[in-house]
């Protein structure tokens, strides 16, 4: 099972623990914790609460500003061990030529009778249009790196109401493109709170994948009424549901995986080093991604003024 949570509390704990032994892998966004002190003491607990044996995987501290966030999955290990993974290069942060906040974390897992590539983001809700469309090109360049058609991308897409509305999907190749099917439909709402009816949070396929979906599982996890919470205790938890898929395995034949003896993978740096030879720095155009105190040339949400780096994305903008 597939699931994203966001903005898990720590003294919510035992609900997130009745939340996460449902799944063999999660997908966890927004971590900000320096030393991972959280999500080790969750998946730690978790494993005394369930008897099973979980492990997780960290990206690296990903922004673009002084505020970062952490990516994680966190797996039944008997099941699920990750074989490789990198952090995708959407260009040079210092030049402000990147395509992403927080740049996609992508892991290859192997289970016992097959191999998958998972592709985890969190974009930006001032350039949710731009950066769902570039993951287009993180899809394309994930299939390149791991010979695979077999991909799922997942997180909160920021991906409905005023955030991508309806008008803007023709913009995005993600969305366009017949070879990605879109698991989690438009009509879902995936918001916790009682004022907002909103598909944010998506998971998207490709390759074989599709077909191992077990009909109708593809779905937010409504745990308010699952768990028998008061609205308030739901939104102490997250002010997302969990998006859930259930995958079927018709050739497993009973094998596990032997679990480590350690708790943790450090999923290495993001970035390259880079320079910004070529780069015209007296405009902000084509470097919508720059934050700099001298030159700061990132686009608000209103994108109204088109002589600015907005031109980049004059198509994404009203007036």
């Amino acid at each position: 099972l597939l699931s994203i949570i966001c903005h898990t509390l720590i003294q919510m704990y035992l609900k997130c623990f009745q939340i996460l032994q449902r799944y063999q892998l999660v997908a966890v966004q927004e971590i900000m914790d320096s030393d991972n002190a959280a999500v080790k003491h969750l998946v730690h607990q978790l494993n005394q609460e369930s008897g099973c044996h979980y492990n997780f995987i960290l990206s690296d501290h990903l922004g673009r500003s002084s505020y970062r966030e952490r990516y994680a999955f966190v797996y039944n290990e008997e099941l699920l061990q990750p074989l490789d993974w990198y952090h995708y290069d959407d260009g040079c942060e210092e030049c402000g030529t990147d395509s992403f906040i927080r740049e996609p974390f992508i892991v290859k897992f192997s289970s016992p009778s097959t191999e998958l590539v998972l592709v985890v983001i969190h974009t930006s809700p001032d350039y949710a249009v731009q950066e769902v469309d570039s993951l287009f090109d993180v899809w394309t360049d994930a299939k390149q790196h791991f010979n695979t058609e077999d991909v799922i991308i997942l997180g909160d897409f920021n991906a409905d109401c005023s955030f991508l509305p309806a008008n803007k999907w023709p913009l995005v190749r993600l969305r366009q493109s017949k070879a990605l099917s879109w698991l989690i439909v438009d009509s879902e709402d995936t918001t916790v709170s009682v004022n907002t009816h909103c598909a944010y949070d998506r998971i998207v396929a490709s390759g074989t994948v599709p077909d191992t979906i077990i009909p109708g599982s593809a779905s937010a996890f409504n745990y308010q009424k699952a768990l028998g919470l008061l609205y308030d205790k739901a939104r102490d938890v997250s002010d997302h549901y969990p998006i859930e898929v259930e995958v079927k395995d018709t050739t497993w034949d009973g094998m596990m995986f032997e679990p480590s003896s350690s708790l943790g993978i450090e999923g290495g740096q993001s970035g390259m080093p880079c320079d910004c030879v070529g780069v015209d720095f007296t405009t902000c155009k084509g470097r919508c991604g720059a934050y700099n105190p001298s030159l700061p040339c990132h686009c608000n949400a209103s994108c109204s003024k088109y002589n600015s780096c907005c031109a980049d994305y004059k198509e994404f903008c009203q007036d």
